[in-house]
């Protein structure tokens, strides 16, 4: 027990832990008692601005030995610690509880899809999130304030409104302020493209703090050309849009090179044209991803009536050749 007080009071526990404790607590009379001479006891032998005499040093720690182990019987005026240091746990206490006296520090996390997986985080706030294959989050949260996360690929966000907590997505330069909302993400600055799908709430997109768009409807998306930076519209179909999130792969008026480009990321992968006009053939349907490579290959073979072959490289990968 005493180990777990000191990590409360050198902060080297996450916000979502300190609440939970703090909770507990308010539960456990003894274990509060207790928590409160520990307290007291690290203070006064810890804070460096204060000169603490052995004799109230001395006094802490016997005040606190009482309370974890109350069958010694100590004398009264060993039990006694300094006024000064009871005020230092009364403004330690206060900073814990009141909001705005104290404020946790940053917390990061680093979250990722490997190839051919999906991955999926909730945070303490209740906000879930979905990471596309080859996708990665960084995700830092300001206490109960503030959680930002750097995106790079694709995801799937779910955020509970909350008035009193920014919500941010970063993507290159790009930023999206979420206002309790349900949302799709995908950053490809390979292909220049930033598109996003909102279908419940709001969200606010901006570049360097100056808004551009304020005003999406749930049930519609953007695209935006990173180098053009030209915005185009479009409906937004939720079973169309995170079919990735479904294990599904959906391809509507996808040419074959934007469909070799998916198939990339999900089996790792790489592809090569021998003829451009191959790359250029389009394609619709809906292929689960659990089907094998080799499958889906036979798949558009017929269906482009066209050739292909396979051929393993030297570090393990493997190359497929379209004819």
């Amino acid at each position: 027990m005493e180990e777990q007080f000191l990590h409360i009071l050198r902060n080297k526990i996450t916000g979502k832990e300190r609440a939970m404790f703090f909770e507990e607590l308010e539960k456990d009379y003894e274990k509060k008692k207790a928590f409160m001479s520990f307290e007291r006891l690290w203070l006064t032998n810890n804070i460096a601005h204060r000169q603490t005499s052995p004799a109230e040093k001395g006094g802490s720690f016997k005040a606190f030995w009482k309370v974890a182990h109350p069958e010694k019987q100590l004398r009264l005026w060993q039990v006694a610690s300094g006024v000064a240091a009871v005020l230092l746990v009364a403004l330690f206490i206060s900073s814990l509880l009141i909001p705005g006296l104290w404020q946790p520090a940053p917390e990061t996390l680093v979250f990722s899809a490997p190839k051919g997986n999906i991955s999926q985080v909730t945070l303490a706030d209740g906000s879930t999130i979905w990471l596309n294959s080859a996708s990665k989050a960084t995700i830092t949260t300001h206490g109960n304030k503030k959680v930002e996360v750097d995106l790079e690929g694709e995801a799937f966000f779910d955020v509970p409104h909350n008035e009193s907590r920014e919500f941010l997505v970063q993507t290159g330069k790009y930023r999206l302020r979420d206002m309790g909302t349900r949302f799709n993400v995908n950053y490809n600055p390979q292909n220049n493209l930033l598109s996003t799908a909102l279908f419940e709430g709001a969200i606010e997109f901006s570049r360097n703090n100056k808004v551009i768009l304020d005003n999406l409807e749930p049930g519609a998306m953007f695209s935006l050309n990173l180098n053009t930076r030209k915005l185009a519209f479009a409906k937004a179909d939720v079973e169309f849009v995170t079919a990735w999130k479904e294990g599904k792969f959906v391809f509507v008026n996808k040419t074959l090179g934007q469909i070799a480009g998916e198939l990339e990321e999900w089996y790792d992968v790489k592809f090569e044209f021998k003829d451009e006009k191959v790359k250029e053939e389009i394609f619709s349907g809906v292929i689960k991803r659990r089907t094998s490579m080799e499958h889906l290959l036979k798949v558009l073979k017929l269906s482009a009536k066209m050739d292909y072959s396979i051929k393993e490289l030297e570090d393990g990968s493997c190359m497929v050749y379209f004819d």
